[in-house]
């Protein structure tokens, strides 16, 4: 039997690593991404405890093969990703989220299995990639596009006031008329002062929902 040292020990990996996933959930929510702090949080408790389950759990097991726990967290990790991955009108939403939901896992699984550093330097350089990457060298790349779930399309003018108040050039509107979703394309390279821009846009009456890709 294992002594309370080792249980304490235990305790103090999961708590840790679900400290990592509410990190890097909070980089995620704070851009108005779907999969959040709680998402990120129990992927990374979760994950921590299946690699304790795989690494001491089966000490008084000669047959069993521990492994094969850590080795399912990869695939199940994989499933729930999915779920936050939307292909609409040749565009492709979540990935990054998705990407990180499995990163999380894994860096859940290090701290797990005893390797703190490695997943405390991962959760630390995940964070700092993400923020990077979001500077406006790196979104020269592609033009950003802002998303509107509306049910009434005659708010269109205010939309477009909102839009020439943060000089925003839109090139193209797709409607989804089932979804009551509203895509604009814009012909910036950076959008600045994101958060105010979505307040602005959620002020409108009609609007339920704005993200920015």
């Amino acid at each position: 039997m294992y002594s309370e040292l080792e249980y304490l020990n235990w305790i103090f990996r999961i708590v840790l690593a679900t400290l990592c996933g509410c990190a890097i959930g909070y980089e995620r929510t704070s851009r108005n991404k779907s999969a959040g702090i709680r998402t990120h949080a129990i992927i990374a408790l979760g994950s921590s405890m299946f690699m304790i389950i795989s690494k001491y759990a089966f000490f008084d097991v000669s047959t069993a093969d521990g492994a094969r726990v850590a080795a399912q967290i990869v695939s199940g990790i994989g499933f729930l990703g999915a779920g936050v991955i939307f292909v609409k009108d040749d565009l492709i939403q979540g990935l990054t989220t998705a990407a990180g939901m499995w990163t999380t896992s894994g860096i859940a699984v290090c701290i797990g299995s005893g390797l703190i550093f490695i997943g405390v330097f991962a959760t630390l350089f995940l964070v700092v990639l993400q923020k990077i990457f979001h500077y406006p060298f790196f979104n020269q790349i592609d033009h950003p596009n802002v998303l509107i779930q509306t049910n009434i399309i005659s708010d269109e003018d205010k939309i477009y006031k909102v839009f020439e108040k943060y000089c925003i050039d839109i090139t193209a509107i797709k409607m989804d008329k089932n979804l009551d979703l509203m895509t604009f394309d814009t012909n910036n390279r950076w959008i600045e002062n994101k958060n105010e821009l979505l307040k602005d846009l959620m002020i409108i009456e009609s609007i339920t929902k704005a993200s920015i890709l």
